[in-house]
């Protein structure tokens, strides 16, 4: 048994390779051929390499499910073509034993998928963004530099502030008023400005008004004092942070923060979401090539594989883009969103596989 089972393994991984290969090459060249008149006209051919070097993680993890699917229906393709698949089954393995190779293999590279996804795809993203919106479409840095009258609600406080300078870390004019579970005031700070230094702000020339236990008020005058705060400067950067450049950890911490501040985080909180479900697209799509390529004793052939792949991966991206649109406007909760497509194609999946003839 272990025998068949490092056999299909070996036959459905040199498939998966250059499947993987193939669609990674054909996307990179469409990107490239799309984008390097930009870099042409802009005069900034010397970023095009990086650009899309950095471009391959992400482009990886895209692809890998479609190969998943198209590899999963060509080797079980060939091997019914063969008679490889009446052989093993005269010799008692079952079909479920046959796919569970794939569906190994397609829970490895989920994993390894989730992992770039969440550790490398976001820096990279980051890298190719900044290229192109900063190089090529000379796009100014979306960054606040000096923003004025700034009213900021940080963890139980509320910050005016005249002027935040980005470059020098500088609160001018700045006023925080910070309280209890229950909403009391019960600390306000008050100063000309506050620097960022060494983890913690230092606050000049300013009054601190604090409550003490009896409820009264005791008024302290300064010339330089430090508040150790939760808000850091990096929170008053008013810098657009894009979903593709953070990982499942990053979007989960910064919806928290937009939720906190009183914004509509739903969008955010699909995209988290989806940062979690899409790996698993492997898998569903594993499920579902299984029983397909099984479907006749015959199997299938390449070209069949090939176009069945396809319309099985367009049915699945317009199925979610749909749910991810209606999760965005808030008609679903973001979970329901982000999982709907594989909860729909893994039941058919697995219906499929149960109905195969064994």
């Amino acid at each position: 048994m272990k025998i068949i089972t490092r056999y299909i393994s070996r036959e459905f991984l040199k498939l998966f390779a250059i499947t993987f290969l193939a669609f990674v090459m054909l996307y990179m060249l469409v990107d490239f051929f799309e984008k390097i008149d930009d870099f042409i006209e802009t005069k900034t051919t010397e970023y095009a390499l990086t650009y899309f070097i950095y471009k391959l993680p992400f482009v990886g993890v895209q692809m890998a499910p479609m190969a998943v699917l198209m590899s999963t229906i060509i080797t079980l393709g060939i091997f019914s073509r063969k008679h490889e698949i009446i052989a093993m089954k005269a010799n008692g393995i079952s079909l479920l034993r046959i796919g569970s190779p794939f569906i190994a293999i397609a829970l490895i590279i989920t994993i390894i998928g989730f992992a770039t996804s969440e550790f490398i795809v976001p820096y990279a993203n980051r890298k190719t963004n900044t290229i192109w919106r900063s190089h090529v479409k000379k796009k100014p840095h979306e960054l606040i530099y000096k923003s004025e009258q700034l009213w900021y609600k940080g963890e139980n406080a509320i910050y005016n502030i005249r002027s935040f300078n980005s470059r020098t870390n500088t609160l001018e004019g700045v006023i925080i008023n910070q309280f209890d579970r229950d909403f009391r005031l019960i600390r306000r700070i008050q100063a000309h400005s506050a620097t960022w230094g060494k983890g913690h702000w230092s606050f000049h020339n300013g009054i601190v008004k604090e409550r003490g236990k009896n409820r009264s008020y005791k008024i302290t005058q300064f010339k330089e004092k430090t508040f150790t705060l939760a808000e850091t400067p990096d929170d008053f950067k008013g810098e657009v942070r894009y979903s593709d450049e953070m990982g499942f950890a990053e979007l989960r911490e910064y919806a928290k923060k937009i939720a906190n501040e009183g914004y509509d985080a739903c969008r955010y909180l699909v995209d988290m979401h989806i940062k979690l479900s899409f790996p698993f697209i492997c898998v569903i799509l594993s499920l579902i090539g299984i029983p397909l390529a099984l479907r006749k004793e015959k199997g299938v052939g390449i070209a069949t594989g090939i176009g069945i792949s396809l319309g099985i991966i367009l049915l699945y991206l317009v199925t979610c883009v749909i749910a991810q649109t209606i999760g965005y406007s808030g008609v679903v909760p973001p979970i329901v969103a982000a999982w709907f497509a594989n909860i729909l194609f893994g039941t058919i999946g697995l219906f499929l596989l149960v109905n195969t003839k064994h």
